[in-house]
C-alpha cells in the first residue's frame, strides 16, 4: 500500500535485505533514506524522466524517442531511483528530452535527495520553461546544473538548436550563476560549430560558470541523418590538442571526452584513471521511460540494452540475440576488434564495432578508441 510523501510523490516499499536497507527515523513508519553503498557498480545513474523536448537539435542522440515523448509516472520515478540506489547508485543525473518539461520535475529532484543520492545533477537546454522551474529550486538542490550549448555564438548554436535558443540559454545560465548554482556548460562539437565552440570558454569566465565540457558528435539518433556533421577520429584528436593549448588561459575548468586517442596518449589516460570500456566496471546505467536500461549511450537507438525495469525490478535482457550483458564480457577476455592494439586500447570499444561495423583503428592506424563515456581534463586540476 502506498501513501503520499510531503514531496507529492508516492512512498516506496522498504527493502528487507543487507547493507542497502533504508533505515527508519524514530516515529516514522516509512523509510527515510538509503544508506550509502560502498562500491562503484552502477555508481552513476542517468534517469531519463521524459523523452519530450521542445527542440529538435540536429545531433540529438534521442532520435525517434522525441516523437513518442514518453514520460515516467511519479511511482516509476521513485521505484527506479530506489532500486538503483540499492544497487550502488550515488551520483544521479536527471535528464530527458528536456527534463524540466516533466510535470514532476521539481519533486523528482527533491525525492532523489530523500532517497539518498549524494550528488543530484541535471542537464537542460535552459529555455524559458527551465528558467521557471529553476526559480523554484535552490543551489542546495543540485551538485551542479549542466546547460547544453552548441556554439559560442547565436549564429552557430541556433543553427543546431533553433532560432532564439542561444539567448534563452545565456539568460538562464547567467541567472543560475548569479544565484549561486554550480553551473556548467556542455557542448557537442561537430563540423558546423567547430570554428567557434572555444568561445564558450570566454562565456564561462564572463558569467561565472565553473566548467566547460566538450564531446564529439556521434552519428546515432538524429545524427544518422546528419552524418556530414561528424568529425573523423583524427579531426577530433586534433581538436582536443587545440583545446589543451588554450584551456590554461581560462579560469573555468575544461573537460573533454577523448573518444579517440593516439597510441602514445594512452599511458597518460591510464594515469588519469582510465580503465577501458565502461562495460568492464558497470560504473553507470541509463534508464528510459519504457524501462530499458543501457550501460553505454552509444547503443541507445539499438535493442542491445542491458536490462529492463518492471515494477521496480531489474530484469536482465535475454530477449535479443545481442545484449549488453554479453557484449561487455568480450573485452574482459580479449579486444573487441580482435586485434593488434589490445594492450593500448584496453580492449577497444565493442559498441563502436556493433554500431559502425568496424573499429576506428582499422581506418586510422595510429588511433585507438577510448570509451566515449570517460572524460579527461584539458588542463592540470
Amino acid at each position: 500500500m502506498t501513501s503520499t510523501t510531503p514531496l507529492g510523490l508516492p512512498t516506496f516499499r522498504p527493502d528487507t535485505y543487507g547493507h542497502a536497507r533504508m533505515p527508519r527515523n524514530a516515529g516514522q513508519r516509512e523509510p527515510h533514506r538509503v544508506d550509502k553503498v560502498a562500491y562503484g557498480r552502477f555508481r552513476n545513474v542517468y534517469l531519463y524522466i521524459t523523452e519530450a523536448c521542445q527542440l529538435r537539435c540536429e545531433h540529438c542522440y534521442m532520435g525517434e524517442r522525441l516523437e513518442r515523448a514518453l514520460k515516467m509516472t511519479p511511482q516509476q520515478i521513485v521505484d527506479t531511483l530506489t532500486t538503483w540506489r540499492q544497487l550502488g547508485g550515488d551520483k544521479l543525473t536527471i535528464l530527458g528530452g528536456e527534463p524540466t518539461l516533466h510535470p514532476w520535475y521539481i519533486d523528482a529532484i527533491r525525492a532523489a535527495r530523500t532517497i539518498g543520492y549524494s550528488h543530484v545533477i541535471t542537464t537542460t537546454n535552459a529555455q524559458a520553461i527551465a528558467r521557471k522551474k529553476f526559480a523554484q529550486l535552490t543551489p542546495e538542490d543540485f551538485a551542479y546544473v549542466q546547460v547544453s550549448m552548441d556554439g559560442g555564438s547565436a549564429a552557430t548554436h541556433d543553427t543546431v538548436r533553433g532560432e532564439g535558443t542561444f539567448d534563452q540559454a545565456m539568460q538562464t545560465s547567467a541567472e543560475l550563476c548569479e544565484r549561486g548554482f554550480d553551473t556548467r556548460i556542455i557542448c557537442t562539437v561537430n563540423k558546423a560549430n567547430e570554428g567557434d565552440v572555444l568561445r564558450l570558454l570566454d562565456i564561462a569566465d564572463d558569467i561565472g560558470a565553473s566548467l566547460v565540457k566538450f564531446h564529439v558528435f556521434s552519428t546515432i539518433g538524429t545524427g544518422h541523418g546528419n552524418a556530414d556533421m561528424a568529425m573523423n577520429p583524427l579531426e577530433w584528436v586534433n581538436f582536443c590538442a587545440r583545446l589543451e593549448l588554450v584551456a590554461p588561459e581560462y579560469k573555468s575548468r575544461v573537460w573533454f571526452q577523448p573518444t579517440y586517442a593516439r597510441r602514445d596518449q594512452m599511458d597518460r589516460y591510464a594515469g588519469e584513471g582510465y580503465q577501458g570500456c565502461i562495460g568492464r566496471t558497470l560504473d553507470r546505467i541509463s534508464i528510459f521511460p519504457d524501462g530499458r536500461c543501457y550501460v553505454c549511450s552509444y547503443l541507445f537507438d539499438t535493442d542491445t540494452y542491458y536490462a529492463k525495469m518492471h515494477d521496480g525490478q531489474v530484469l536482465l535482457n535475454r530477449d535479443s540475440e545481442i545484449n549488453e550483458f554479453d557484449l561487455f564480457t568480450k573485452p574482459l577476455v580479449g579486444s573487441a576488434c580482435g586485434g593488434c592494439k589490445e594492450s593500448a586500447c584496453m580492449g577497444g570499444c565493442p559498441a563502436e564495432e556493433l554500431v559502425m561495423g568496424a573499429s576506428s583503428c582499422s581506418a586510422y592506424p595510429d588511433i585507438v578508441p577510448v570509451c566515449r563515456l570517460w572524460k579527461s581534463s584539458a588542463k592540470p586540476e
